[in-house]
């Protein structure tokens, strides 16, 4: 773990040194992420894939020019309603984590175009999704929902809507 954070840090800082707006973190097993991170405000795309977060890092939430954010295949059990704060943000995966419920304030994303909450163990998802005028794709699938809410119906420039293996 202590060589993973070694090297995430690294990464950090070559991102830094360069004013890189990528940045791949991807599969280095981290628990948490360098504090440092924060810094990167150049950042348009972050990739934290196949790692073992629990939490989403609160320093992401600093990274206000984030368009693209994935945070696939980790032990998430939440997302933090400060999300909200990444207005800039185009495209969100979740999928792949032990969510149970993600935070209404997703709705607050107004340009968010994909969506992917796939193999979750979520029940409900959020009415306030609908809220998302931007969203094309949403992915749903593999979840434990009974239902989803009305709402979706008003997203208007929605392509893929997939909520197959539910209950």
């Amino acid at each position: 773990a202590e060589a993973a954070f070694a090297e995430a840090e690294r990464r950090i800082k070559v991102a830094l040194a360069e004013q890189a707006t990528e940045l791949d973190l991807s599969k280095l097993g981290l628990v948490t992420v360098p504090v440092a991170i924060r810094q990167l405000q150049n950042l348009r795309n972050l990739s934290l894939r196949q790692n073992r977060l629990t939490v989403v890092p609160k320093e992401l939430c600093w990274l206000q020019n984030l368009e693209e954010l994935s945070l696939t295949s980790n032990h998430l059990t939440t997302i933090p309603a400060t999300i909200s704060r990444l207005q800039n943000l185009a495209e969100l995966y979740l999928y792949k984590n032990q969510l149970t419920v993600v935070p209404k304030e997703l709705g607050k994303l107004q340009n968010l175009t994909v969506l992917s909450l796939f193999e979750n163990q979520l029940t409900v998802v959020p009415k306030e999704l609908g809220n998302l005028q931007s969203l094309t794709r949403l992915y749903l699938y593999q979840n434990r929902l009974t239902r989803v809410p009305k709402e979706l119906s008003q997203l208007q420039n929605l392509k893929v809507l997939d909520i197959s293996k539910n209950q």
